[in-house]
């Protein structure tokens, strides 16, 4: 299971839906059909729902926007400043949102899970992790985050 942290406004479309192709510059080892989770960064710092990857592109920034740009609720210039340099880009499509009925603190995350730091970009999840992850109650579908 993977544990992506997000800026919370692309966490934000994500849920409601505006969202469905998260970027990134380093393909992660998951295959489709594969949960992930979602997790706010700074200010919210905290896990707010899983989804699955439906699909994982990689290719040139070009293409990538060409192919899926609409998809990933991000402007064509900020797409372009983010991948500025770098010859691939990842989309990675996401379905299946289910948003926890109760989001999971950093706090909550440190406690449970041994002084846990959320990663930069993403990590894998432990199975005692994931365990706790997938008895989290949530609600299939977005909802709107205040």
């Amino acid at each position: 299971m993977l544990f992506l942290s997000i800026h919370p406004e692309h966490v934000k479309a994500i849920v409601e839906g505006r969202k469905t192709v998260e970027l990134r510059k380093r393909k992660p080892s998951i295959d489709p059909g594969s949960a992930v989770v979602i997790y706010a960064t700074m200010p919210k710092c905290e896990a707010v729902a899983v989804a699955t990857v439906e699909a994982i592109q990689v290719g040139e920034p070009t293409m990538i926007w060409r192919n899926c740009g609409k998809l990933t609720a991000v402007s064509v210039q900020a797409f372009n400043d983010y991948f500025d340099g770098a010859g691939k880009a990842v989309g990675i499509h996401l379905s299946s949102i289910a948003v926890f009925k109760e989001p999971v603190s950093l706090g909550e995350l440190r406690q449970r899970w041994g002084g846990f730091q959320p990663p930069q970009q993403y990590r894998y999840l432990d199975s005692k992790q994931q365990k706790f992850i997938t008895a989290r109650e949530t609600t299939v579908g977005g909802c709107p985050l205040s």
